[in-house]
C-alpha cells in the first residue's frame, strides 16, 4: 500500500474527531503491528466541543452555517471576518466567519466567543440584510485522546511528529503527514528514530492556543527524550506542492505550539511550499485528489533528509 492509498483510507474515517479519531488511532496501530514496529499509547483527557444548537438568520430567513465556537451565546449584526486571519484579534469577539479562498464551508479557525462559519457565497446576502442574528449552544464532551509513540522512545536521536485527527476531511491536513511517517515505519525506522502520531492536535479548550494539545501532552511526558534528541521534525501537510521548511514565526506556531521555547526554536517543520491549501483548509474539499504521488514522495525524502541531519 502506498502513501496515497493510506491517505484515502484515513479520509474514509473523516472527520477524525471523537469516535472517528479513535478509529483512526486503531488504523495506525494496526499498520504499525503489520510492519512489526513496537508502539505505546500516551493517553490523555481532552474535552471536545459538542454543539447543541447553531442558528443564523438574515432578515428572518435561515442561512446555512456551521459552528466554530468554544462558548455559547448570541451573534447580532454583521461581524463578518476572514477565518484565515490568524492574528488572534477576533478570538474573543462574536463573529460570522468565512474563508475568502474557498467556496465550501471552511472551519479554518475556532473562537472563544459565539461564532459560525458560512460559505463565501453567502457574504453578499449577509451584507445586504437589514437584520442578522445568530445563536450557538456548545458544551464540553468528554473525550480521551492518545499519542501513538513508535520506535525508539527511550533515547531517540531523531523525533518525527505528525497529527492524525482532522477538523473535516483532512487529506492534506494531516493524513499526508501520517502516511509519510507510516511509510518510514514500513521500511523500518532507523535505530534512533521515535515516531509520534499525535491525537487531538486540532481542537481543545486550552487558552490562548487551542490547537496542538497532543503536542503539549507529548512535551510534558517525554520532555527528557525530546530535549536529548538531536533532531525534532514535524510533518504537517505534504503532497500538494513541493515541500518547504517553515520559517515564518506565526506559521511555526500554527504547526507546533509547544511551551518550551528552546525546543520550539530547534524543531524543524515541513509543509507545502504553495498556497493551494488556502482553498481547502479545514474543509470537505481537502481530499486525496488534491495530492500527487511524486510530491508525496518528494515530501518523504525531505522528511528523511532532515531526520538524518
Amino acid at each position: 500500500m502506498g502513501m496515497l492509498e493510506t491517505i484515502r483510507d484515513l479520509e474514509g474515517l473523516a472527520p477524525r474527531r471523537g469516535a472517528s479519531e479513535e478509529r483512526a488511532k486503531r488504523y495506525i496501530e494496526a499498520r504499525l503491528t503489520d510492519f512489526g514496529v513496537e508502539y505505546e499509547e500516551q493517553g490523555f483527557e481532552n474535552p471536545l466541543p459538542k454543539y447543541r444548537a447553531c442558528r443564523l438568520e438574515a432578515d428572518g430567513k435561515a442561512v446555512e452555517a456551521m459552528p466554530t465556537a468554544f462558548r455559547s451565546g448570541y451573534i447580532d449584526g454583521k461581524p463578518l471576518i476572514s477565518s484565515m486571519d490568524v492574528s488572534g484579534r477576533y478570538h474573543e469577539k462574536p463573529n460570522i466567519n468565512f474563508n475568502p479562498y474557498s467556496d465550501s464551508f471552511s472551519l479554518a479557525t475556532f473562537y472563544r466567543a459565539p461564532s459560525v462559519a458560512i460559505r463565501r457565497s453567502e457574504v453578499k446576502r449577509i451584507i445586504a440584510a437589514e437584520e442578522v442574528s445568530g445563536k450557538v449552544l456548545v458544551s464540553r464532551q468528554r473525550h480521551r485522546c492518545a499519542n501513538i509513540i513508535a520506535g525508539n522512545a527511550k533515547n531517540p536521536e531523531t523525533v518525527l511528529i505528525c497529527h492524525y485527527d482532522s477538523v473535516l476531511n483532512g487529506a492534506l491536513d494531516n493524513a499526508s503527514g501520517v502516511a509519510t511517517l507510516l511509510e518510514i515505519a514500513k521500511t523500518g525506522p532507523k535505530k534512533g528514530m521515535m515516531l509520534v502520531f499525535s491525537g487531538c492536535e486540532e481542537l481543545s479548550f486550552d487558552s490562548p492556543v487551542y490547537w496542538g494539545r497532543g503536542y503539549r501532552e507529548l512535551e510534558r511526558d517525554f520532555k527528557k527524550e525530546l530535549k536529548s534528541a538531536k533532531r525534532i521534525v514535524v510533518a504537517d501537510m505534504l503532497g500538494s506542492s513541493s515541500p518547504a521548511e517553515i520559517t515564518d514565526p506565526a506559521s511555526r506556531l500554527a504547526c507546533f505550539p509547544i511551551k518550551d521555547k528552546k525546543m520550539f526554536e530547534r524543531a524543524r517543520m515541513l509543509s507545502v511550499s504553495g498556497k493551494e491549501w488556502f482553498g481547502v483548509y479545514h474543509s470537505m474539499d481537502d481530499r486525496a485528489e488534491l495530492l500527487k504521488r511524486h510530491l508525496l514522495e518528494e515530501g518523504l525524502r525531505a522528511v528523511l533528509s532532515l531526520a538524518v541531519g
